[in-house]
């Protein structure tokens, strides 16, 4: 798993971007987040990391 914290998140959206620990900014969809896990703005998270259609994706994420 990677951490990060949530760049910005738009919450009626549903959707976002993680800045990864990494330095690689990892889109982020409300699907992709673990039940019961809430996110916002500047938010510490881990996450797993598939290849999307336009770009590296977060996914299984949760609050580190």
């Amino acid at each position: 798993m990677i951490a990060g914290t949530v760049k910005n998140w738009d919450r009626l959206k549903g959707w976002g971007f993680i800045k990864g620990d990494d330095g690689i900014d990892y889109f982020l969809h409300i699907s992709k987040i673990r039940t019961g896990q809430v996110v916002r703005e500047n938010t510490q998270v881990k996450f797993d990391v598939i290849e999307g259609q336009r770009g590296p994706e977060a996914e299984n994420v949760t609050l580190y």
